[in-house]
């Protein structure tokens, strides 16, 4: 497997009061109309929202190009609007009154299907498109990276705030992305068959528009003939987001080559998931190989060595590990947070992730 997509979702905020954007109509299609780097934005769920859908990747360099380019552009197009663009996947404090959803037509569908969910879908993540010959052998390493998603929640970690206080949770995004059909780990496929009877299945229901409507935190994508891993939230600074992904595209091909000994049911890994949600790297989490939790930092050390033979440059794996323990040093999304709130409260905090946004090093 050599090339990678990512696509990030972005919160706009609004410049004085420090909450959740109200952008136009006309606001709104000139933000998610925008290209650059090679990336396009899309509309997401609320208009408070803009995801970027980067182009395919081959390496990290690129890729880090590419996603600073685009969160220049996308900040500068929204500040004359009064906004600003972060990297933040939960809204630390939000209007009292419902989200408006995203002008997109399907996005309005969606909001009257589910109106209370739709109310404060304050969340935004980071979604990693790994390619594959096939979708066949991609199923197969769906299922070898299914034990590793704890892991990556754990990383990945931006959303410790919620309605203006501490949430609890290093991944509050996590918890709260719970509530949708079809959430968490997807089960155990026998093989490519096997999985597109059972999403035939799950598609049957009034719920599942189509297979793009299942909220498994990695899933394949028919449409960009991919594996989307989902487990993490956006990042604050895009050499993050980029760290993370060539990681994950290393433990893909590891899981192609070393297939799991071990088929956790459903239960033992939704337990594993909220606890990596829970307390990050603080915490422990479950490791994958052993069967047992262990100190996410150790786990963290463990998988890089594990992976280490299968990046497809020494550049990448440099890149990788160099950005991996930078986040284990320094502290993941939620962790700065944390620090920027404490020191500086709302502004404080909205001022760290604004500077972040376009940050290279």
């Amino acid at each position: 497997m050599s090339t990678f997509g990512i696509e990030e979702e972005f919160l706009l905020m609004d410049g004085q009061d420090h909450l959740p954007a109200r952008p136009t109509q006309q606001q709104s299609v000139q933000l998610t109309t925008l290209e650059a780097g090679g990336a396009s934005a899309t509309p997401e769920w609320l208009a408070c929202q803009v995801e970027e859908t980067s182009p395919i990747f081959h390496d990290s360099a690129t890729a880090t190009d590419s996603l600073v380019e685009f969160r220049t552009a996308l900040k500068d197009a929204a500040a004359p609007m009064g906004m600003d663009v972060v990297g933040l996947a939960s809204a630390p404090q939000i209007r009292a009154e419902p989200a408006d959803p995203s002008w997109n037509e399907r996005y309005q569908r969606h909001s009257l299907q589910t109106p209370a969910i739709a109310a404060d879908q304050y969340i935004s993540g980071l979604h990693v498109h790994l390619g594959f010959p096939d979708l066949e052998v991609a199923v197969q390493a769906l299922n070898g990276l299914r034990g590793w998603l704890p892991a990556l929640v754990a990383l990945g970690a931006n959303s410790p705030l919620w309605r203006g206080a501490e949430s609890g949770f290093e991944s509050w995004r996590s918890i709260h992305y719970r509530r949708w059909m079809a959430n968490g780990v997807p089960p155990h496929f026998t093989d490519l068959e096997d999985h597109e009877v059972r999403v035939a299945m799950l598609s049957a229901f009034d719920v599942i528009e189509n297979p793009s409507s299942l909220s498994w935190l990695a899933r394949l994508s028919h449409r960009h003939g991919t594996l989307e891993i989902r487990a993490c939230d956006v990042q604050l600074e895009a050499r993050d987001s980029v760290s993370i992904a060539v990681l994950i595209r290393a433990l893909g091909n590891y899981a192609l080559e070393n297939p799991p000994e071990i088929q956790f049911t459903q239960e033992y890994l939704d337990i594993a998931l909220w606890q990596a949600a829970r307390w990050g790297l603080g915490g422990r989490v479950l490791d994958p190989e052993s069967a047992g939790p262990v100190p996410v930092d150790a786990l963290i050390e463990s998988l890089l060595k594990r992976v280490r033979g299968y990046y497809t440059s020494e550049a990448d794996r440099d890149f990788a590990e160099s950005g991996i323990h930078r986040i284990l040093r320094n502290g993941n999304g939620a962790i700065r947070q944390r620090r920027a709130f404490s020191q500086g409260e709302l502004p404080g905090l909205m001022a760290m992730a604004s500077e972040a946004m376009t940050a290279r090093s």
